[in-house]
């Protein structure tokens, strides 16, 4: 068994921080059942559980140290913070972030989200969460128009300034730029690549077939929406062209 290298948390530290929100969650309930409703929530919550434990198998936490991820949910939002703001934590935190939107798109909950990075305040025996970058991932999550989720410029200058510290070769597996979708227009952002954990394709080997199992899985949202709530499906189909899928 290996041993144990975890640190405890340290209540004011950088940190990088995820929004995200349900899209639709008042439409969704007066539609489904309460059960139906509930349902869905237990599954982000089994989501959100076993990304906390993760790090705890041997197996892992070899591969990533002393990263580990701490999520709150209220109502229709969810926010995953980082440890700290170390390179082994930035690693975990973006693949924690793209395999929980990835999870929840398969489990037929549309979301959308934001991240951020900087200095936050995380007080878990009391509840206590505020820092600017929880507010800059709010907004920015507030502006995104497709199911993805988008960076604020603090992810890019932390990853500027710490370029040398980095693996970017796997950073640039997880992250790309594109003209994003936003409220306000397209704007040129960096997104998570969250395509790639749908369902099983990461293991195929047919590029086409992976393509075609993305598609049609955010096609499927098409049968629960109508005029500009439809446009988040229709977003998310532009970005994934963009995207080369290997």
């Amino acid at each position: 068994m290996a041993k144990s290298n975890k640190t405890k948390w340290i209540p004011t530290d950088k940190r990088f921080v995820a929004f995200f929100d349900i899209l639709g969650f008042k439409d969704m309930v007066m539609r489904s059942t309460h059960n139906e409703i509930y349902d869905k929530l237990n599954e982000i919550s089994r989501i959100k559980k076993w990304l906390e434990k993760l790090t705890a198998d041997d197996e892992i936490q070899e591969k990533v140290g002393n990263a580990e991820i701490y999520t709150v949910s209220f109502s229709d939002s969810i926010v995953l913070f980082s440890k700290n703001g170390d390179s082994e934590n930035f690693r975990f935190f973006l693949v924690a972030v793209r395999w929980f939107l990835a999870k929840a798109i398969e489990n037929d909950i549309p979301m959308k989200g934001g991240m951020a990075y900087g200095q936050i305040s995380l007080n878990k025996s009391e509840q206590i969460y505020f820092g600017q970058p929880i507010i800059d991932a709010y907004l920015i999550e507030e502006d995104v128009y497709y199911f993805g989720v988008t960076a604020h410029n603090s992810i890019n200058n932390y990853i500027n300034q710490n370029h040398d510290s980095l693996d970017m070769k796997y950073i640039n597996e997880i992250l790309f730029d594109c003209l994003t979708p936003l409220k306000c227009g397209k704007v040129e952002h960096t997104n998570v690549n969250w395509f790639i954990k749908i369902g099983g394709v990461m293991e195929m080997t047919d590029k086409d077939e992976k393509k075609k199992i993305i598609n049609e899985t955010i096609k499927k949202f098409r049968m629960t929406a109508s005029g500009s709530p439809r446009k988040y499906v229709d977003n998310t189909l532009h970005v994934l062209k963009n995207i080369i899928i290997v």
